[in-house]
């Protein structure tokens, strides 16, 4: 009896001194435990600054989640026992400014398919350039990629200046969304101080930082600008329009975007060249690149369906780099036997005969951002062209929308790949050796393209199945496979995997 009370005692030191030297070691790790965390007490008026309160604003008819709300992160807003000490809720302990409001958000992983190929040759240069992206996407063995681990942090800081910077619009290491991105140049400001200054500064309400690399050129504000806008969006709910800091003015297309995503010109700060207060700045620039709840968040914003039927789908929208008149601002990777190309493309339609046309894209479609939007949405059927800024728009059309990309081996790019696919269109691409050597022109085979529309134009796609939803009623093998899926390393039926 004795050796087991001896034993006894042992094994309850030996768990206390675990605990201790576990909450030591976490102590390292976090420094400044002692001092209180920040009180959240961000409301101002605001609707909700909860992504659970949000999701009840992002409804249809009180009862249908938004297409978005299946693929929301997961927030994490306290500095709880464990959490890392690089988690946003404990760096705002440590920052030298007063934060009303910091979360990790936890990104669920995803799957997408690999593109269709017309030939084993665009397969292998394909697979080739795809490793380009394997920091953010892993091909597996069967022929997914998988995209998990991704993180983003929202932070709302009080009484602060954004400090104009140098230059705006720069790649660098440390630009917003890059893996440096910091907000080191937001500094805090004393409020009675700048109000008793003779002549004070201007001090806006709200502010949202939604810098990038070429900010001003619509592609990137559509990859990188929408993005750090959508993981922001939910801090800025209320009566009062926040005010945006971005770099340099972009075109009318561009501007209209900004007043889609609701920012009109007064509240849109370009390339500012003064610091910038603001009693509330929002902070969002550590978003990812890829993932369908910032794809499907920009839709909703811009108000498109991208789930709506429409019997009107008989468009096949070609995007040339040939075209005269047509602004590009990077030459190149025009297909050479272009008139060729459309010819078979028409032929193939007419033999079809369902009454389906070839449209060439024009710039002069943009004039009126909305109508092109709705257009896209309710009539396009198929979006064809060399990569290249036109071939953005392939993401205004529905779900299934065939997407046929055509590129260079001296020029790759996943960027439309990666967006088809989040957005559940079909995507096949074709990658050749370029007309010359060191060029990027192309001559492209119009039996390769046409084979991939007799295999893939029309043929709807399979119902959208969430988690734990019945199977639809009978067999959908004929269908499209949607390209996207949720990742998770567990499976089973208890879990709806």
């Amino acid at each position: 009896m004795a050796f087991r009370a001896i034993r006894r005692t042992a094994f309850m030191l030996l768990v206390m001194l675990s605990v201790t030297l576990y909450i030591t070691f976490h102590d390292f790790l976090i420094p400044n435990q002692t001092k209180l965390p920040p009180k959240y007490v961000y409301t101002a008026g605001q609707e909700s600054h909860n992504l659970a309160e949000y999701f009840q604003l992002s409804i249809y008819n009180g009862t249908t989640s938004r297409p978005s709300a299946y693929w929301a992160p997961f927030s994490l807003s306290n500095c709880t026992f464990g959490l890392p000490p690089y988690y946003a809720p404990c760096v705002a302990q440590r920052l030298p400014k007063q934060v009303l409001y910091a979360e990790e958000l936890l990104y669920p992983a995803f799957e997408i398919r690999q593109p269709y190929f017309a030939t084993s040759e665009h397969r292998a240069q394909w697979r080739k350039a795809a490793m380009s992206i394997k920091e953010r996407g892993v091909l597996q063995a069967n022929d997914w990629l998988v995209y998990k681990g991704q993180s983003g942090q929202n932070f709302v800081f009080e009484n602060v200046t954004y400090l104009s910077p140098k230059s705006y619009d720069r790649w660098s290491d440390d630009a917003c969304m890059a893996k440096l991105g910091s907000s080191e140049g937001i500094q805090p400001f004393d409020a009675s101080e700048v109000l008793a200054r003779p002549k004070p500064p201007s001090i806006y309400g709200t502010a949202l930082v939604a810098l990038s690399p070429e900010s001003f050129a619509f592609q990137h504000h559509l990859d990188h600008i929408t993005h750090i806008i959508a993981q922001g969006s939910h801090l800025t709910y209320g009566p009062e329009t926040p005010y945006v800091i971005t770099g340099r003015q972009g075109n009318g297309f561009v501007k209209q975007l900004w007043k889609g995503l609701g920012f009109d010109d007064e509240h849109v700060l370009y390339r500012a060249r003064k610091d910038i207060l603001a009693n509330r700045m929002i902070f969002s620039c550590r978003t990812v690149l890829v993932h369908p709840w910032l794809s499907l968040k920009t839709l909703e914003a811009f108000g498109i369906d991208y789930m709506k039927p429409s019997p009107t789908r008989n468009k096949i929208l070609y995007m040339s780099r040939s075209e005269r008149g047509i602004h590009m601002r990077n030459r190149g990777r025009r297909v050479l036997n272009e008139p060729e190309l459309l010819s078979a493309i028409e032929a193939y339609l007419a033999e079809r005969g369902k009454d389906e046309e070839v449209v060439i894209f024009s710039e002069g479609m943009l004039d009126n951002v909305p109508k092109f939007f709705k257009w896209c949405n309710e009539n396009v059927m198929a979006v064809i062209g060399p990569h290249g800024g036109a071939m953005y728009h392939h993401r205004w059309a529905a779900r299934g929308t065939v997407v046929i990309e055509m590129m260079p081996t001296s020029y790759t790019s996943m960027t439309i790949y990666e967006e088809a696919s989040v957005l559940s269109q079909t995507y096949a691409v074709l990658v050749v050796e370029p007309s010359s050597q060191g060029g990027t022109n192309m001559i492209i085979n119009p039996v390769h393209v046409v084979s991939l529309l007799q295999r893939h134009l029309g043929v709807p796609m399979r119902t959208l199945r969430r988690v734990f939803e019945e199977d639809p009623d009978g067999d959908e093998s004929h269908l499209a496979e949607d390209p996207l899926r949720i990742s998770y390393q567990w499976g089973g039926k208890e879990l709806g995997l």
